[in-house]
């Protein structure tokens, strides 16, 4: 059984793993005495690790404040140490599109490393305070010239953001609402879980019903809606302020037909 609670529009999920396969809580790597777990940082060798650290600035950010903006000229990549960013993109018409949820561990803005031209999305802190390693254009450069095993990281890293890319085209062009909530739902609980003594997986989300939305290329009253129906199906339980997911094995036959 999922417990799911939000309050004020924010999500808090309790996961049973016996139900629903999620990933493994990620290692985590010390930097200082903060932590940087999973995502690309703890792929990279520990030697490359402590370059990093050696070279990076800790940067704090507030919930809600910006890391840059789409459009900026690009002068460093980031590593998220502690929280959540969504990485958005606006329309000619100024409605956000989220792209990108990242957490701990995550490599941010690698895209406009390489070449001159502008940052392609925004990245707002969704926890505060979010802390994030900021590491310069030109020492992100000179250590992928210099060393051709962080240059193959960095290149498998780019290759599967295009590869998660071309799959949420695809999303977009064939799943309906209900597949859309329901594959970015799972993708919160199977990439930040974290799995407890007691068997479960605990995700505390700052994705609001907004956030959800715009992450899922649908309005906000269609989530509404969407959440409304699952409900109504049996899938969700609601009791005031909190909601149960009762049928996991369901939600999570529901993705596998997605394909």
């Amino acid at each position: 059984m999922t417990i799911v609670s939000y309050r004020d529009d924010h999500w808090s999920i309790l996961v049973t793993l016996r139900c629903f396969p999620l990933a493994e809580q990620p290692s985590q790597v010390s930097y200082g005495h903060m932590k940087v777990a999973g995502g690309f940082f703890e792929r990279l060798s520990v030697e490359h690790q402590q370059t990093i650290r050696s070279r990076a600035t800790l940067r704090h950010v507030e919930r809600g404040s910006k890391l840059f903006l789409q459009g900026d000229s690009p002068t460093g990549v980031y590593f998220v140490v502690q929280g959540h960013l969504k990485l958005t993109v606006n329309g000619n018409d100024g409605r956000e599109a989220i792209v990108e949820v990242s957490g701990p561990g995550d490599l941010i803005g690698a895209a406009s490393m390489f070449d001159d031209y502008a940052r392609p999305t925004s990245a707002f802190a969704l926890t505060g305070p979010t802390e994030v390693l900021a590491l310069d254009r030109a020492a992100m450069q000179q250590m992928a010239r210099t060393d051709a095993s962080f240059n193959a990281a960095i290149l498998e890293e780019l290759s599967l953001k295009l590869r998660t890319a071309t799959a949420r085209h695809l999303e977009l062009a064939v799943d309906d609402v209900s597949g859309r909530v329901i594959r970015r739902l799972h993708e919160l609980v199977s990439r930040f879980g974290v799995v407890s003594e007691d068997g479960h997986a605990v995700l505390r989300s700052p994705v609001t019903q907004q956030d959800l939305a715009a992450w899922a290329g649908v309005s906000r009253q269609a989530v509404v809606k969407e959440l409304r129906r699952l409900r109504d199906a049996g899938l969700i339980v609601t009791s005031g302020s909190r909601f149960t997911i009762g049928d996991v094995g369901e939600l999570n036959a529901r993705v596998e037909r997605l394909g």
